[in-house]
């Protein structure tokens, strides 16, 4: 598979800054090291997007190193659209309803997270 440029939903910004305030909660400079190694995952995803498998029929998972969270994201043509960054502890029921939610049609207005 060739690399693909990687968008995120507007949710993403939403999930990340959960995400960044757990581990600050708890850990000292926990934010900064989740976020490293959410941009670890995204670089791997964008460089071989099919190398992490199919959960839920068209998304794909790839667990971010070290933590509890996973990046969810679609491949489409020309690019990959990161759905959802989400708590793996939470029920597969429940991530599966988050996902069908935010379902990245083709059209939407991906963004870039801060």
């Amino acid at each position: 598979m060739r690399s693909l440029p990687v968008e995120f939903l507007e949710f993403v910004e939403h999930d990340l800054r959960y995400a960044r305030s757990f581990y600050d909660s708890w850990q000292f400079e926990g934010a900064r090291q989740f976020q490293e190694r959410f941009r670890e995952t995204v670089f791997w995803i964008g460089w071989n997007p099919e190398m992490f498998p199919r959960r839920y029929k068209q998304f794909r998972r790839a667990i971010i190193r070290r933590s509890y969270f996973g990046v969810f994201y679609v491949i489409e043509p020309k690019q990959v659209t990161v759905v959802a960054v989400l708590d793996m502890r939470r029920s597969p029921r429940r991530i599966h309803s988050v996902l069908l939610t935010r379902r990245a049609p083709v059209s939407a207005s991906p963004r870039h997270p801060g």
